[in-house]
């Protein structure tokens, strides 16, 4: 049991870690493509925004589920009916079907990972929220300029 708690807790750190990075990533493409798109009409704008955000979030949790799997297949937690990424997609945004179960040893490890997803999904939401309101507020500016 101790090892599964370090051991998902080292590899949220990681994942957390991307995600920060991510988050860096989207704040200078959302910039660039407000600067970029700032001539054009709102729903374009927002439109690029929105895409931008979500394109970059969607690598963002392939590559924390893709760690995850790694994980999986190098501790050989296996299933019958998923292969190591399958069952950490599975875990990770906490759909958990309930018909697969890792061999004892491992059952913390699917909670673990759903926990870090859901958490990771979270500031994912954030993040949306918070491009939202940074084109909503530089669209005012513009209006109220007019």
């Amino acid at each position: 049991m101790f090892y599964q708690l370090v051991a998902g807790g080292l590899v949220s750190l990681i994942n957390f870690g991307l995600h920060a990075l991510i988050t860096g990533v989207v704040v200078v493409a959302a910039r660039h493509t407000a600067s970029a798109t700032d001539d054009l009409h709102v729903f374009a704008r927002v439109s690029a925004l929105l895409m931008v955000t979500m394109v970059a979030l969607l690598i963002a949790h392939n590559l924390e589920i893709a760690v995850w799997g790694l994980f999986y297949a190098w501790n050989g937690v296996e299933t019958a009916k998923a292969s190591p990424f399958e069952f950490a997609f599975e875990n990770y945004t906490a759909l958990g079907y309930g018909d697969e179960l890792p061999a004892t040893g491992f059952r913390l490890i699917g909670p673990i990972t759903a926990l870090n997803g859901l958490l990771l999904i979270g500031w994912s939401v954030a993040i949306i929220f918070e491009v939202m309101k940074m084109a909503d507020i530089h669209i005012a500016r513009k209006e109220s300029s007019s």
